[in-house]
């Protein structure tokens, strides 16, 4: 017998508050049957494995994140889906690592997918083209996400350039004068959209 009040959305819920407070690997079946005050066989006929679990929270980011799903061009489409997933990375930290360790399905992500092949499709980009396109900004952006928390964890604890010699690393030195208000991320995403576009170009040719 399931138990009153006990669904599918609390319990991935509370893994999300379990990850974003001590980190993904602190979500157990064991951990969030005991936050949520039941016994641990409780949670089998919503969950049945801790992929299950992790394959919620993959949707639920996914349906907060809002990605872009209307029509736009493919350009806009870059930039919105970096913003959007930044942005749920810097609410989630813990739970953001979910799209390291399960697939990224559903109507809520294939929805943004369409939009974007959508949109490069609409650009003149053949199917293959359209692909690797999506498949190169998603890494960038997970990989730029991932950088996002890094920064926020060493916020405390900067490079220490004093243990380098200025001599022999005179080029660290001077970014490191000026590496701390750099927008590498803005820098990365013009970079991606502009390599897709040569990229496009090279191949109309």
């Amino acid at each position: 017998m399931k138990r009153p009040g006990l669904t599918r959305e609390r319990i991935v819920a509370t893994a999300m508050q379990l990850a974003d407070r001590d980190g993904l690997d602190a979500v157990t079946l064991r951990r969030i049957a005991a936050r949520m005050k039941v016994h641990v066989t409780s949670l089998y006929n919503h969950v049945p494995t801790k992929d299950a679990v992790l394959d919620g929270v993959v949707e639920r980011l996914i349906a907060e994140a809002e990605l872009p799903t209307t029509s736009t061009t493919w350009q806009e489409w870059v930039r919105q889906f970096a913003s959007s997933m930044r942005a749920i990375a810097q609410r989630h930290p813990g739970a953001f690592a979910a799209f390291h360790h399960r697939p990224v399905q559903g109507p809520e992500a294939s929805a943004a997918v369409e939009a974007a092949l959508a949109a490069f499709g609409a650009a003149g980009f053949d199917d293959a083209e359209s692909y690797s396109a999506v498949k190169s900004v998603t890494f960038a952006v997970l990989g730029l996400a991932l950088e996002d928390q890094a920064g926020v964890r060493a916020r405390g604890a900067p490079t220490d350039l004093s243990v380098l010699s200025a001599e022999r690393f005179p080029h660290i030195h001077a970014i490191g004068e000026i590496a701390e208000n750099a927008d590498v991320a803005s820098y990365l995403i013009d970079a991606l959209i502009a390599g897709i576009e040569a990229n496009h170009r090279r191949a109309s040719r």
